[in-house]
């Protein structure tokens, strides 16, 4: 719009490194998730040395962006220029450039402007945006800076650990997707808080258990790309590493799948007597980063080939246990139609979850899920409807504890006063069935709604 107004910012920063160095790693998109802090993950969509165009995910203000960009790379000039062809609010439009000043043979000015246009021309807009770049950018020259001057090739090291499934890749890649229930299938798992506010974009805060019985906190952000990778970056890491970034990959063939674990770790040299004591150096410290994660990585492979194998090769229920199961959601359904819904959230455990992909919280507890669904039945209440729910398509599969998972399609048809049935939503439900007397209770409910 010839209206709106293009606001700029100028950051400067000087390194001890030739500007050859500094424009290499400013070129390099892929490496900026392991040096630069709110890079996330970085995708060549098409391009090469001269001219590209990037996926991009990144960390502003707390939260999680991800734009296309294109760039052209000019070499001789030692400039890099930028420009967003699609941007995330607050942002209207981004663009900009790296500019690499040579100082003398040893030095490099860098000069990084931004020009950029807000939602609305909003002061609260601007601000927002502002803030994000003069954080960014100051946390990415300095990263830079230090990315150049302490080059070491041995702090930053990649390695892969493997298992081969007898299952799909689907359901190894649901286990891995839903964090939110390894407290309950991992055994180094204390603690999870998963958040997903846009499909496939999560949060991840995780206690794990060391060997030694110790605590660590390690908070990630994981972009998804379903059944085929969920690749993560740690934005809070243990001492001992400067960055940690990693990748699930799902390969499917015609006997199974291979799922992999890689990991891209850059130690934080300053740390490593701290840590490992006097006498440690750079190796001891591969060493004991690749024995932790992989052990740990190592252990969710196996649970999760298990779970997938367990999903192909599990023998049918019983056929009473099936029509149990029927019966058991045809009054849930039932009681949710006729608006009882403190009886519907007793058809949970005290302690059940409910998730939805279309909300970025789960909801924990009986209490909070019959609080929910109280809400929504008073925002509906004046309604002059009906609403049916349908479950369909029933999949029942047991597990050695007792428990059931079950997969099913799920409907809501609505039918307003005087008028004709439509189709209101359609999605995907997978529950963990407990026993309870002499039915069943939902300790885990996911929702996947369709066209999301």
């Amino acid at each position: 719009m010839s209206d709106e107004t293009v606001h700029t910012t100028v950051h400067e920063i000087e390194v001890r490194a030739p500007a050859e160095a500094v424009f290499d790693l400013v070129a390099e998109a892929s490496r900026w998730p392991v040096h630069f802090p709110p890079s996330v993950h970085v995708e060549r969509l098409e391009g090469d040395d001269r001219q590209e165009r990037l996926r991009i995910w990144a960390t502003a203000n707390d939260e999680v962006k991800s734009w296309t960009s294109r760039r052209e790379l000019d070499r001789a000039g030692s400039r890099v220029t930028f420009r967003q062809e699609e941007s995330r609010a607050p942002v209207r439009s981004m663009s900009g450039e790296w500019l690499l000043e040579p100082l003398g043979d040893k030095g490099t000015r860098v000069r990084f402007t931004h020009a950029f246009t807000a939602v609305d021309d909003a002061p609260e807009h601007v601000e927002w945006i502002r803030r994000a770049i003069d954080t960014n950018t100051g946390s990415e020259l300095e990263a830079l800076r230090r990315g150049v001057e302490d080059a070491d090739p041995e702090l930053t090291f990649t390695f892969d650990d493997s298992v081969r499934v007898d299952g799909s890749a689907k359901d190894a890649y649901e286990f891995i997707r839903a964090a939110d229930r390894w407290t309950e299938r991992l055994p180094h798992v204390a603690r999870v808080v998963l958040t997903e506010d846009t499909p496939n974009e999560q949060i991840l805060e995780m206690d794990t258990l060391t060997a030694d019985g110790a605590t660590h906190t390690t908070r990630s952000v994981r972009v998804c790309f379903p059944a085929e990778r969920i690749v993560y970056k740690q934005i809070q890491t243990p001492a001992l590493m400067a960055a940690h970034t990693g990748e699930w990959i799902f390969e499917e063939d015609d006997k199974g799948c291979t799922v992999t674990s890689r990991h891209t770790v850059r130690i934080e040299p300053d740390a490593v007597t701290t840590v490992l004591g006097p006498d440690a150096d750079v190796a001891a410290a591969r060493t004991m980063i690749r024995e932790a994660l992989g052990r740990n990585s190592l252990t969710t492979l196996r649970c999760a080939a298990d779970h997938a194998e367990r999903l192909r090769g599990a023998e049918p229920v019983p056929a009473e246990t099936y029509v149990a199961v029927q019966q058991f959601y045809a009054r849930q359904m039932r009681l949710l139609d006729e608006r009882r819904a403190e009886e519907w959230a007793r058809t949970f455990t005290e302690d059940g979850v409910f998730a939805q992909n279309i909300v970025p919280e789960p909801l924990r507890g009986r209490d909070a899920v019959a609080a929910a669904v109280r809400r929504n039945l008073e925002r509906t209440a004046d309604t002059p409807e009906q609403r049916r729910h349908v479950f369909s398509m029933l999949t029942v599969v047991p597990a050695p504890d007792g428990s059931l998972s079950t997969r099913c399609y799920a409907q809501v048809l609505v039918t307003p006063a005087g008028g004709s049935a439509r189709l209101h939503l359609s999605a995907v439900c997978e529950d963990e069935l407990v026993p309870h007397g002499e039915g069943w209770l939902v300790r885990h409910r996911r929702v996947e709604h369709d066209g999301v």
